[in-house]
């Protein structure tokens, strides 16, 4: 079912500080086509700002749940977010590939804050030719701490499986998103992907990713809000965590809960917000066309309808199944959602590319 024996199946791997996601995706002549996916909970506190605190509870929790998608054997297609990656846009004068990649690393020191001999770098020419007009070179600088390489591929490694990709979330993220809306070409589309500890925002112009930051508040905020405002009245962890999911207290007004998780969400797009006001900053583009809106607190209260009102743009929410095929011979969750949205952006990801 997952290829020949000597090739094992390629595996998204989602690791976040709730919960692990995987997707299995097949390749062929009509497009994409789902294999297996499913997610798994993720111990509390085993992982901190991306890294694994508790290594061997995080590796259990992605070995069972590939063990439940009967991927025994596997190759692994990972990612990275958070304070340890750094994605640095950069307008160069045109020159040779090999010039270029002697440019990089002297640029680099300009623009990372740690020593090269920490990181590991990579870079893409953004459009092929940048600015023809202006002899210039578009490139996405990348720059990831190799203990934080290291942290991943050891929890990967410690489960049996191979990790063979190594992607930054934004881009995978991104990567779903061109693959499942093709025909959109917007000027200038914000992809606003919700975790619950991180919140990943991705600009992308004419479907290109032009600018990334990992905000660090998430789904968490509007935990902690209603714990904050609502638990003198008596709401505990466990109330609190059913009101997220709407069911709300039989002596508390809807709208006393409704406000104070708004006044959550509002906290989120003013970060989202600062994101954008400071890449439109050095941005010949003004207009955001589109807000797109993903992960696994997509639906916090209030959300959608803030974004739309601080961008004056219409908001969508990701399908990152909308151009893959299903049967029923695919394995795992019946209809997974936007949570799932980073996990299919690595399953995508080939063993060389770039």
């Amino acid at each position: 079912m997952f290829g020949s024996a000597f090739r094992p199946p390629m595996v998204g791997l989602d690791i976040g500080s709730s919960a692990v996601r995987a997707v299995v995706l097949r390749r062929g002549r009509s497009g994409w086509a789902l294999v297996a996916a499913g997610e798994a909970p993720v111990p509390e506190g085993s992982l901190q700002d991306g890294a694994a605190a508790e290594p061997t509870a995080v590796s259990e929790a992605v070995s069972g749940l590939l063990d439940s998608l009967r991927l025994k054997r596997a190759r692994v297609a990972a990612a990275l977010s958070g304070h340890a990656v750094i994605v640095k846009r950069l307008s160069l004068p045109a020159m040779s590939q090999a010039e270029l990649n002697e440019a990089i690393p002297w640029e680099a020191e300009q623009y990372i804050p740690f020593d090269l001999s920490e990181v590991q770098l990579d870079y893409q020419v953004v459009s092929g030719e940048g600015d023809a007009r202006k002899n210039t070179l578009d490139v996405l600088l990348v720059a990831a701490k190799r203990d934080r390489i290291d942290d991943r591929s050891g929890v990967i490694a410690q489960t049996g499986r191979k990790p063979v990709v190594l992607d930054i979330e934004a881009f995978a993220l991104a990567n779903a998103y061109t693959m499942n809306y093709p025909e959109r070409t917007d000027d200038l589309a914000v992809l606003v992907h919700v975790g619950r500890a991180v919140t990943i925002v991705c600009l992308l112009e004419k479907g290109e990713p032009v600018f990334t930051r990992d905000i660090s508040i998430g789904g968490q905020i509007h935990l902690d809000s209603v714990l904050r405002e609502l638990g003198p009245a008596g709401v505990d962890d466990m109330t609190a965590r059913r009101i997220l999911h709407g069911q709300f207290p039989p002596d508390m007004s809807a709208d006393q809960v409704s406000a104070v998780l708004r006044e959550a969400s509002a906290q989120l797009v003013l970060e989202v917000r600062k994101t954008v006001d400071f890449y439109r900053a050095t941005a010949p583009i003004d207009k955001i066309n589109r807000v797109v809106l993903s992960g696994g607190a997509y639906q916090a209260v209030g959300l959608v309808d803030l974004l739309a009102s601080e961008f004056d743009a219409p908001v969508d929410v990701f399908d990152p199944f909308r151009r893959v095929t299903r049967s029923s011979r695919t394995l795992g969750v019946d209809a997974p959602g936007p949570a799932y949205a980073v996990a299919v952006g690595l399953a995508m990801r080939q063993e060389g590319d770039r």
